[in-house]
């Protein structure tokens, strides 16, 4: 037994490096394997125990002006609400950014403190991480929503509500987005309650981003709606009556108001008649007192006047105003800043685990399994001689078990580790610093996905080494004892096209029939450079097609800087427009609205973007135009919901109503779920008269787009600003944690493609010691031995490369349907630059391996490596 535990020794001592590579190769592919497939259940745990601790909302009820005790009675008693709570929340301007202000959440959404404590007085306040402020410092907001705008920070906090740390949403001061958010106590507002916090009953068990939880939050969301609409109507209607009460009351005042008027001619009139019969001084004196009076009775006429039209205004702006009243519900895709694009990353993920981990796998098995099966067949005689010594099978084969899962084992062990812990944290980091205020992470033990890892690393290393052991042992240890014939020679193909063969010189000939001699070798060769180059190949073009998507959409789709929304209702719409046509550079009217619209195979609701005007040329790029009977949808938008020309979709507004589009075609958008009508097809949906209520905008320079956005705002006719920079740099900053995550794949590729040909190459020279050693007897020189080994190499590269190209073109087209959030549009495509530095990265490994193996050939004892075996 010491003989054989010596022997033992020694192969891990003379096959160290060999040794290394095959634990290497399993390391990575288990890395890549634990790592991708848990890096979405991690960062979905880590929210999901976030979202516990603050109990965050399953939805928002949102009132435009105020929430009624009958509104909030009526509320507290829907069936299935397990809480809900009341609070305020308005926009105020601070430093010419938007900032968004919440009343301290009571049980409900609550908060973390990182730094300092909550707002207990009026005079302070506690901010959102996003904001570049220390605890102590003072600032001043505008708005007239609070009672004490000159507030100290007292508190740095954070909240699910606002996740994400740039894309906060749109408002209607400053410069139309919001930048920060903060919390105040609910006593400094002037205003009612506007926001209610509500939980359910049937989601309490349920995790958020499963499609369990988002059925049941839609389905209570639906009956949830139906209270809401009819409260909206009852408000409006309530609304409408007072109203009316206080038009019949302007009515009578006016009736007053005439009577007073000829009461006070009457008096003028009797009074000029008795002045004229004045002759005392006492007699002038009165009527002169009298004058005073009478003119005293004019002024107040005329301001009793003054005050009656504006009232008659104000009630016809009051009028114009409560078709905008409502209460509209929320998911929290909808009002939890960075829910949605969270949820979308963390879902990539798994997308990326379901393809990358099998080609890494198939690669890293395959050469495994051919390494360890090599190993026994190179100890063939070694195997001979240790059974004609008397030691058994099991005792024989005992090297090779304990070798193989060695390196099992090693690599599992690393590769789960670094795969569980690094590369998720990894990932997390790379979104969480990039876009998202969260905590620390929080690991999911998969216990089940490292058995399967140690399995699959077992298959390729120990049933190899076993198997391969086990058929040489059915031989007679005196046969084992010979060496192995050589393969059959066979003509290749080539040598049948005499008129290309007889061409070819010694060397080369040679070189092509040592190359496809081996099936085995050759084939392993060229499937592990195609899986290793496919990969590169994959990650470089996921690379290319996210980076070129922005510009893609932004330069050539959408020739707008913003979409400025107003009030068409306001009275102050005629000043609105005038600044749009003075200060913009060119302008389009259009009709704008934002439709949901849910999908059974989507999680969460998909925004959409309708735009409705004539004609959207200099605008916006169509591939087709919207017909008098149908409306143009963006061709992600058909495919997340499966629509063809002809179908229908089903949309609905922030009140929850309902409409049905009839599709008339697609065009290309990457970016955004968008629709496109025209107002005699948009009268046939929304069964109303179109009217305008936006417009496209085009400036010269960003300062000049800050500058009239801020300017539009200001007018009491604004809604909101959408500016096509804040998007452009939202989808940028969630793209660039994507291409992040695909730079550490193409690192990890990279690795395994030098891996792969360096074990591979090992492998070759290792079988043809004596082969080299011959033709080194022959006389050829160093640089002629080596290539003729690496001539093969080169040749059966070349072959992987071409076949890899074509691999890594048809998975990099599959991957990037599935890795794009839900409402982006990949472009797909290889670019020649792709090609050039996956290939010339996999020639340049080659390169270093030849280099590294020379000096393996130099040191080959030609004496030893000829001696007989027999």
């Amino acid at each position: 037994m010491k003989t054989l535990t010596k022997n033992i020794f020694r192969t891990f001592r003379r096959t160290w490096a060999r040794f290394l590579s095959v634990s290497l190769l399993i390391g990575l592919a288990i890395f890549v394997f634990v790592g991708l497939f848990s890096a979405g259940p991690d960062m979905r745990q880590t929210v999901i125990r976030q979202f516990k601790k603050e109990n965050l909302a399953d939805v928002q009820v949102i009132a435009s002006d105020k929430f009624t005790d009958a509104d909030k009675k009526t509320l507290n008693h829907i069936h299935g609400i397990r809480a809900i709570s009341y609070g305020k929340q308005t926009d105020a301007e601070l430093a010419d950014k938007g900032i968004h202000i919440i009343s301290n959440p009571k049980n409900i959404s609550t908060l973390k403190v990182i730094k300092g404590r909550l707002a207990n007085s009026n005079d302070e306040i506690a901010i959102g991480e996003q904001f570049h402020k220390n605890i102590g410092e003072y600032i001043t907001l505008k708005t007239n929503d609070l009672k004490i705008k000159k507030v100290k920070i007292v508190g740095i906090v954070r909240t699910s509500e606002f996740m994400s740390k740039t894309k906060l949403g749109q408002t209607n001061v400053a410069d139309g987005t919001l930048s920060y958010f903060a919390v105040m106590p609910d006593s400094n507002f002037t205003i009612s309650d506007n926001l209610a916090r509500a939980t359910f009953k049937n989601t309490k068990y349920k995790k958020a981003y499963t499609k369990n939880y988002s059925d049941t939050v839609s389905e209570n969301i639906e009956k949830l709606e139906r209270v809401t609409q009819k409260l909206t109507k009852k408000n409006q209607e309530q609304a409408l009556a007072d109203i009316s009460k206080k038009e019949e009351n302007l009515k009578m005042a006016e009736v007053t108001l005439k009577q007073k008027e000829l009461q006070l001619k009457e008096n003028e009139v009797q009074l000029n008649v008795t002045a004229q019969t004045a002759t005392s001084y006492q007699a002038q004196l009165q009527i002169a007192n009298q004058n005073a009076q009478l003119q005293q009775e004019k002024d107040k006429l005329k301001k009793l006047k003054t005050d009656l039209a504006q009232k008659k205004i104000n009630l016809k702006k009051a009028k114009k105003q409560v078709s905008l009243l409502s209460i509209t519900v929320q998911e929290r895709s909808q009002f939890a800043h960075g829910y949605s694009d969270y949820g979308s990353s963390a879902t990539r993920m798994d997308a990326l685990a379901l393809v990358l981990p099998v080609i890494f796998f198939a690669i890293s098995l395959m050469v495994s399994f051919t390494t360890m099966r090599r190993m026994v067949t190179e100890k063939r005689i070694e195997l001979g001689t240790l059974r004609a010594l008397g030691f058994t099978r099991k005792e024989v084969m005992r090297e090779y078990i304990l070798y193989s899962t060695a390196t099992a084992i090693l690599g599992t062990f690393f590769g789960s580790l670094l795969g569980t812990f690094f590369l998720p944290s990894r990932i997390y980091n790379i979104f969480a610093d990039g876009s998202y205020q969260l905590g620390n992470i929080t690991f999911v033990y998969n216990i089940p996905l490292l058995l399967i890892s140690l399995a699959l690393s077992l298959v390729s290393t120990l049933f190899a080494a076993y198997w391969a052991a086990r058929q040489e042992l059915k031989e007679k240890p005196s046969s084992l004892m010979l060496a192995k014939p050589p393969a059959i020679t066979n003509k290749i193909f080539l040598e049948r096209l005499t008129f290309i063969w007889k061409k070819l010189s010694f060397s080369n000939k040679v070189t092509l029939r040592n190359a496809f001699r081996y099936k085995s070798r050759m084939f392993m060769t060229i499937f592990g450079v195609m899986g290793s180059i496919s990969l590169l190949i994959l990650g470089i073009g996921i690379r290319d097609s996210l980076i070129e998507l922005v510009p893609s959409q932004y330069e050539h789709i959408s020739a707008y800087d913003m979409i400025a929304v107003y009030n068409p209702g306001s009275s102050n719409v005629a000043s609105y427009q005038k600044i749009i046509k003075n200060d913009a550079n060119h302008e389009l009217a259009i009709g704008y609205e934002t439709f949901y619209a849910k999908s059974k195979e989507l999680l969460d609701s998909q925004s959409i973007q309708a735009f409705t005007a004539n004609n959207f040329k200099d605008y916006i790029k169509l591939d087709k135009e919207p017909t008098a009977d149908g409306a143009i949808l963006s061709q992600k938008l058909a495919h997340a919901f499966h629509l063809k020309v002809g179908d229908k979709l089903t949309v609905k507004n922030s009140e929850g109503k309902s409409y049905h589009i009839k599709v008339a075609g697609f065009t290309t958008n990457y970016v955004g779920h968008m629709i496109y009508m025209k107002p005699s097809y948009h009268e046939k949906v929304f069964h109303e008269k179109y009217e305008n209520n936006a417009y496209l905008i085009r400036t010269k320079k960003n300062i000049e787009n800050q500058n009239l956005a801020e300017k539009i705002n200001k007018n009491k006719a604004s809604l909101t600003i959408v500016k096509s920079k804040v998007l452009r740099q939202t989808i940028s900053d969630f793209l660039n944690g994507l291409t992040n995550i695909i730079l550490i794949i193409i690192f990890v590729s990279i690795m395994l493609a030098f891996i792969v040909l360096y074990t591979l190459t090992s492998i070759n020279v290792a079988e043809r010691e004596k082969e080299l050693a011959t033709i080194k007897v022959l006389g050829f020189y160093q640089k002629e031995a080596l290539m003729y080994i690496f001539k093969e190499t080169f040749l059966l590269t070349a072959i992987g490369i071409l076949s890899g190209l074509a691999l890594g073109y048809f998975i990099h087209k599959y991957v990037m349907t599935v890795i794009p959030p839900e409402y982006v549009m990949s472009i797909p495509g290889i670019t020649w630059t792709n090609i050039l530095i996956s290939s010339g990265a996999v020639f340049f490994f080659t390169f270093i391996v030849m280099i590294i193996m020379n000096r393996h050939i130099r040191k080959i004892d030609m004496l030893e490596a000829l001696k007989s075996v027999d």
